[in-house]
């Protein structure tokens, strides 16, 4: 008589989730993405949760109420110009993996942006809300030859303005710093410097 012997191997959790990273910031969210873990354990894996840490804390608190599905996530819920780290555990039918390496301390904030265009030059924009009697302020720095050129820029009425004047091959920094008649705000972080690239030499802020 012969006999079989089937083994069935209980599943092992996932392995960490890979290049945890904040791809995109604001005031009160942070997107955070991932790529899939290396292994899954034996079992498809069926989402993900993410944690999130305030550098001040000792804490992790958990950042999503249902699994995650993607291997990206708005992490909501943020307190402005506090700095946060956050990572991600892969989930299967065994339990959930350890978690990924945590990503860079990032702070909540409104970002200012840019985009690059070799003929229409550099687009700066700023994502704040301007209100009436708020003044622009625009800090120009030369950062090749190590020159603080500044100039100001009043009563411009919408979030965007064009800066012309400017020497193409050269690289500009920019911030905004919002103002009514009573009060002004700190500046937003500097750009990355932007090479100039259009044959007029215009910026559009």
């Amino acid at each position: 008589t012969m006999f079989i012997l089937s083994v069935l191997l209980s599943p092992d959790v996932p392995s960490e989730p890979l290049n945890c990273r904040i791809n995109k910031t604001n005031k009160d969210c942070m997107f955070v993405a991932w790529d899939k873990p290396e292994t899954d354990g034996g079992s498809p894996i069926t989402g993900y949760y993410i944690e999130r840490k305030e550098r001040n804390s000792l804490l992790w608190v958990k950042a999503n109420d249902t699994v995650v599905r993607t291997t990206e996530y708005p992490c909501a819920g943020l307190i402005e110009g506090l700095e946060y780290t956050f990572r991600v555990s892969a989930i299967n039918r065994a339990g959930q993996g350890k978690p990924s390496k945590k990503t860079d301390f990032v702070t909540a904030r409104t970002p200012v942006g840019m985009f690059t265009d070799s003929i229409n030059g550099i687009i700066l924009f700023c994502s704040f809300k301007l209100f009436t009697l708020f003044l622009l302020i625009c800090l120009f720095v030369l950062q090749t030859l190590q020159v603080n050129l500044r100039s100001w820029i009043q009563n411009v009425p919408r979030e965007e303005y064009t800066v012309t004047g400017l020497e193409r091959d050269l690289q500009y920094q920019f911030r905004v710093i919002a103002k009514t008649a009573v009060n002004i705000s700190k500046p937003s972080e500097p750009t990355d410097p932007i090479l100039v690239c259009a044959e007029n030499g215009e910026v559009l802020i």
